[in-house]
């Protein structure tokens, strides 16, 4: 282990030691009320809505034990403060355009690469490669994160990126790596995870570099397969008991896009906030809200709620491409398993605040299996 391998790992530990003691103390090492968004960030909660109900009660914006300020939908939906998405700990490789890009070239270049107009014009592609990667998947016992929801992903996002043939393969597999990449901005990953993420990004980096717009391109390569593995994972979980709408998407294919909208709302990740359900950002100019002052260079992390709008200024544009590569998934995957039923309890990853996301989803797929 390098030097400064065995520092990066100390840094972690020390970060997610606080997360942990802030959480169920007033202060390090004296009982007390413990600070509520230490309990939310570390993400080892089954259930959050307590949380954010002490979040709440704390108001719209208020200073965390742990150093940001959190900040609630009535501080700060409807604004276009200055702020940048940014990392709250430490990481191997940074995947985030230059805060001060990030309002201006960096997001018209991802909306562009992400955007509507993308989505149309790589849909053959899209629907050719997420087809033959759908009739490499067989019949019987599957995990539908790992084995479905994670590659077909990857496999849309190589069409939207225009991923040459012959690399494909590092592409999905980079990918993989970079799992936890989104929620190792709030909540410290193991070394092992946050090593393993910091190659694939590098893996990314390289094989995104020919493009006109790689900096875009890593980011829907990171968090764009992040939210739409979750959205496609979501909604299958959704269906897993719903036999009825199953055979729907087989009979309409266009049910796919209701569907998936079906799952969002049910895990609250609706269009006004993107796939996040917390935004780690930073203070680029003074903002003054809810008759509070934050300065510039400050950590601010945004709390969404209901009908809330994010102030992140490129995570909405996630959302078109990862809803067109969920969709198209879930309509090839009803076309070719007449049916499926679980076969498990899913199970969601710890150290995941950010996207809650399904790292298990037992199924079986087929049809004489799911009898």
């Amino acid at each position: 282990m390098t030097a400064a391998t065995s520092a990066l790992g100390r840094e972690l530990q020390l970060v997610h030691a606080a997360q942990w003691l802030y959480s169920v103390n007033g202060e390090p090492f004296v009982p007390g009320d413990g600070d509520p968004y230490a309990g939310l960030v570390r993400g080892f909660a089954e259930d959050t809505a307590p949380l954010h109900a002490a979040l709440a009660e704390r108001g719209p914006l208020w200073r965390s034990r742990l150093g940001p300020w959190v900040a609630g939908p009535a501080a700060l939906s409807g604004r276009r403060p200055d702020l940048a998405v940014t990392p709250a700990v430490p990481q191997a490789e940074p995947w985030l355009p230059a805060p001060e890009r990030q309002r201006s070239a960096a997001a018209r270049a991802l909306a562009h690469r992400g955007g509507r107009g993308a989505v149309r014009a790589a849909a053959p592609e899209l629907r050719r490669l997420t087809a033959g990667a759908v009739a490499g998947l067989a019949s019987g016992p599957a995990d539908l994160i790992t084995a479905v929801a994670a590659p077909l992903a990857a496999t849309g996002y190589a069409a939207l990126l225009g991923v040459a043939g012959d690399r494909h393969a590092r592409f999905v597999a980079a990918v993989a790596d970079t799992a936890p990449a989104v929620d190792a901005l709030l909540c410290p990953q193991s070394l092992a995870a946050t090593e393993r993420a910091g190659a694939g990004i590098r893996a990314l980096r390289a094989l995104l570099a020919p493009s006109e717009h790689a900096e875009a391109g890593l980011v829907l390569a990171v968090a764009g397969t992040r939210a739409a593995t979750d959205l496609l994972g979501e909604t299958l979980r959704h269906l897993l008991d719903r036999p009825d709408a199953w055979s729907r998407l087989r009979t309409d294919p266009g049910h796919a896009a209701e569907a998936v909208r079906a799952a969002e709302a049910v895990r609250a990740a609706t269009p006004a906030h993107g796939p996040w359900h917390l935004h780690p950002l930073t203070a680029l100019a003074p903002l003054e809200a809810a008759g509070v002052r934050v300065e510039t260079g400050e950590q601010v992390t945004f709390v969404p709620g209901p009908g809330g709008t994010a102030p992140a200024p490129w995570t909405g544009p996630l959302v078109p491409a990862a809803r067109a590569v969920a969709e198209e998934a879930l309509r090839l995957l009803a076309a070719r398993f007449p049916r499926i039923g679980p076969d498990g309890a899913p199970v969601r990853a710890r150290r995941a605040p950010v996207t809650r996301r399904l790292v298990r989803l037992p199924a079986l797929l087929g049809e004489e299996e799911t009898r």
